[in-house]
């Protein structure tokens, strides 16, 4: 229930994010839009934006935080397998807790030792439970290295996908209307700084017209291989004057009655 954007522009240079500021828990059943930024710094030019459950990826990204300070100068790729491995680590933890240790297995391998020796049905049971186990959580990775931006994006149980050669991504329930509106702007990695800017925060005004997607805080960053910079809250309220500017600007569907009148006239 929100919405996370990547966009790479300025010649592959440059990636914009945006995010929405809407927090959710379906445990405890809460909705409700929070101040905090809900984007995770994994390096000098990484990041990391995530959709889901607010409480799940605490402890994967302090996880995956010591993992990283092990490495010295890691590229975007190296990241993104340091995420997908700590996701299957804290994934497979929760079904020893929540499907094998209820019916006295310690752990997974314990579970495939004496699966032959279960009932059937049990046996099978359980097996499609840990197969369909899922974790809650979405993550998009964006950094830049060696002049290159890269999107990454990561799913239940741990597999990634590089969005590079389409050039922006999206995660959340807002994810239809954001792609549809990169789409139809026919983004590319050729596009300006500027135009990326732009077009990603009409990308997340669109994605507020689907449910759970925050609109009173937009949260927007640049990542290039010289650092993150995040968009303070000022620019953020000049950058939506300019959007609206935009949006009036564009011709009404009334300018264009008559020419269609004239058009079905035999």
């Amino acid at each position: 229930m929100t919405i996370c954007i990547a966009l790479i522009c300025n010649n592959g240079l440059n990636a914009v994010l945006a995010t929405d500021s809407m927090i959710t828990n379906e445990g405890l059943s809460i909705e409700f839009e929070h101040p905090t930024r809900k984007m995770t710094t994994l390096s000098d030019c990484c990041a990391a934006l995530t959709a889901g459950d607010a409480l799940a990826h605490t402890e994967l990204f302090n996880m995956v935080v010591d993992e990283i300070h092990q490495l010295k100068s890691p590229q975007v790729s190296e990241i993104v397998e340091k995420v997908k491995h700590c996701y299957k680590t804290i994934r497979d933890k929760e079904i020893r807790e929540k499907i094998l240790n209820p019916r006295g297995f310690q752990h997974i391998g314990e579970f495939y030792r004496v699966q032959r020796e279960l009932i059937p049905d049990v046996a099978l049971t359980i097996q499609a439970q840990m197969e369909q186990y899922d974790y809650g959580l979405d993550i998009l990775v964006s950094g830049a290295n060696r002049g290159k931006a890269s999107i990454y994006g990561i799913v239940n149980p741990g597999t990634s996908n590089c969005f590079d050669a389409v050039g922006f991504h999206a995660i959340g329930s807002g994810l239809p209307h954001a792609i549809n509106t990169l789409i139809s702007r026919e983004c590319h990695q050729g596009i300006s700084l500027e135009e990326g800017i732009l077009i990603t925060y009409e990308a997340k005004k669109m994605a507020e017209k689907s449910p759970g997607v925050g609109m009173k805080i937009t949260n927007m960053s640049i990542v290039n291989e010289k650092g993150i910079i995040e968009l303070d809250r000022d620019q953020v309220d000049r950058l939506d004057e300019i959007y609206k500017k935009w949006v009036k600007a564009l011709p009404k569907l009334s300018d264009f009655m008559n020419d269609i009148k004239e058009l079905l006239k035999k």
